[in-house]
């Protein structure tokens, strides 16, 4: 059995992420930082199964759903393992042999106590900034999903519903989710 060390002492680039190869430990490369995370809690994958089955049911025709773990290579200092991408059929160029590697329409994080201030800030702005189409963060504890898009910016969502209600995609209008779909 291998036992990974994690330098702190320098700034990791795509080439030492990729050095890691294969490993059962969800990593990220975020801002020059390696971050590792415990497997996500039950909960949190009911929540990604709930929503993966929506995008596959409502979206099949249009592209692709994949779930995590997949890297989403967004720049020189920063993969990205998102709960789920979605490609459309148009972008399928940006799946590569080692990941995603271009942006692609919708992004969605599942918030947890440990990623909530990565997600909600810094990977939000990266997103944002490297044109995903929909940015999606999912919150199973407070039962909200809030929608980003390049056009609204990292300030205030295009789309919010909290408890109940349903979510609506702001790029593909038959993409409407009911909350208890999602947090069951």
């Amino acid at each position: 059995m291998r036992t990974l060390t994690i330098d702190k002492t320098k700034e990791w680039t795509i080439e030492d992420y990729l050095l890691l190869g294969e490993t059962n430990m969800p990593c990220q490369l975020i801002n020059g930082e390696l971050i590792m995370s415990p497997a996500p809690t039950p909960k949190h994958q009911r929540v990604a199964r709930n929503i993966f089955k929506a995008f596959d049911q409502l979206l099949s025709n249009k592209g692709e759903v994949f779930f995590s773990p997949i890297d989403l290579y967004v720049d020189s200092r920063n993969v990205f393992q998102p709960d789920l991408i979605f490609i459309a059929n148009q972008n399928k160029n940006v799946i590569s042999e080692r990941g995603i590697e271009g942006p692609v329409e919708v992004v969605v994080e599942i918030i947890s106590p440990s990623n909530s201030y990565t997600d909600r800030n810094q990977k939000k702005d990266l997103y944002l900034k490297f044109k995903v189409g929909e940015y999606w963060i999912v919150d199973p504890g407070n039962k909200t999903i809030e929608i980003y898009t390049p056009e609204s910016g990292p300030a205030v969502p295009a789309f919010f519903v909290s408890q109940e209600g349903e979510v609506k995609s702001t790029l593909y209008p038959e993409l409407t989710i009911n909350l208890k779909q999602v947090f069951g």
